[in-house]
């Protein structure tokens, strides 16, 4: 049965991994390399650059319309027409983005349409896949995205020095273009056959799962996790820069970042295999909330910076892991793009506060200091919130989706 999940989901898993490694998401985790040249580029301020960052809380609108979709209609066509959109858009800002505001315009359009390539869909045809290896499966489905986030921020902090910001948007196109779509084209089916009267074809109004307090449980957890995560993952570069480091250290600092990602996926993806899913929970809050106490309470060295960012990308790694993971569990498949969909779009208020209240927080007191240690916060209250949920051991039926987990 293992081996026979593995031997029939390989393609479908290496498929999705590349797909959402190089999706929106991508631009989102490196969009601080981008920071200070669109500042100088489109003569803007940081404020005003902060704003349209946070205009990708469009995705809130994004992921459940996603999640309904891919249940209705099968993964692979939701995929591959938000993928090309994806493409079309960050040309177009390379090309055609003379302004401030037209920057926003297409952060906005990645913000509702992007978000179909990320795990808010790959995760469902790995979930469906796989059921005794659901939770390593997730994690090696995720850790595309933390490859291409190890690879591409020197490539594009490179690319951005000698040929400018506009170079960057178009090398984010083409990894897209180029390994993304033919990877989920020749790779990734929607639902294996032999488990196919499993899947039912979910009503799109369907909403009874919002009765769950098991569903609202998860949505204050990665509420919390969202709100520490895209503070720091905005502001990565500066922050790190405000601790010394130069920019192309800082780089690396955001690759230290990504390979704590990788890690934070593989680990927890087999952890929540074997051991209760709500103590791995726990355990994986606490790392990342180290990471910003490490920032905060010393005057970081390069060593001891990249530790911190590598601690804090270890639950950013183990994210898509616990809640696809729980969401899965507690619910089932039959619709779940529905079910996590809305739990990604409602914890985008975390994602918007995050982006926001860092940026504030640094012009009100002149540095990170009070962010780093509301970021820890968040993470400890999350990982208490997961530790004391209640837990169903082999998930509620379809028939189940409104009780209580």
């Amino acid at each position: 049965m293992i081996m026979d999940e593995w031997r029939r989901g390989w393609r479908v898993l290496l498929g999705c991994a590349l797909g959402g490694g190089t999706g929106s998401g991508l631009l989102f985790l490196t969009f601080s390399i981008f920071n200070l040249p669109l500042i100088e580029g489109l003569g803007s301020t940081p404020a005003e650059l902060a704003q349209v960052q946070t205009l990708i809380i469009l995705a809130a609108i994004g992921s459940p319309l996603a999640g309904f979709a891919v249940d209705r209609y099968g993964f692979r066509v939701i995929f591959m027409s938000a993928m090309a959109g994806v493409v079309a858009i960050e040309l177009s800002i390379a090309l055609f983005v003379e302004t401030i505001s037209g920057l926003a315009v297409g952060i906005m359009l990645l913000g509702l349409f992007g978000v179909a390539t990320t795990g808010v869909t790959t995760t469902r045809p790995v979930s469906a896949w796989f059921e005794k290896n659901r939770g390593l499966a997730l994690g090696l489905a995720a850790c595309g995205t933390a490859v291409a986030t190890v690879i591409m921020p020197p490539v594009l902090e490179a690319c951005i020095a000698n040929f400018g910001w506009r170079a960057g948007f178009a090398s984010l196109a083409m990894v897209a273009a180029l390994v993304g779509l033919p990877a989920v084209f020749l790779l990734v089916r929607n639902e294996p056959e032999v488990r196919q009267p499993r899947f039912r074809v979910a009503h799109p109004r369907d909403l009874s799962f919002l009765q769950s307090s098991g569903f609202w449980t998860l949505v204050l957890a990665i509420t919390g996790v969202s709100l520490a995560q895209a503070g720091f993952v905005g502001q990565m570069s500066p922050m790190l820069q405000a601790e010394g480091l130069s920019a192309s250290a800082a780089s690396v600092g955001i690759s230290a970042f990504a390979v704590g990602t990788l890690i934070g996926r593989l680990a927890g993806g087999w952890a929540l295999d074997r051991f209760d899913p709500r103590r791995v929970a726990v355990i994986l809050g606490v790392a990342p909330a180290s990471g910003f106490l490490l920032l905060w309470g010393s005057d970081a060295s390069f060593l001891v910076a990249t530790g911190a960012a590598l601690l804090i990308g270890f639950q950013q790694g183990a994210e898509i892991d616990i809640f696809a993971y729980f969401t899965a569990r507690t619910f089932g498949v039959h619709q779940y793009g529905a079910i996590y969909g809305s739990l990604i779009g409602i914890s985008w208020a975390g994602t918007a506060a995050g982006l926001i209240g860092v940026g504030v927080l640094r012009e009100i007191s002149g540095n990170y200091d009070t962010a780093q240690v509301i970021g820890a916060l968040a993470f400890i209250v999350s990982a208490a919130v997961m530790g004391l949920r209640r837990d169903s051991r082999h998930g509620i039926t379809s028939s189940m989706v409104g009780a209580t987990s």
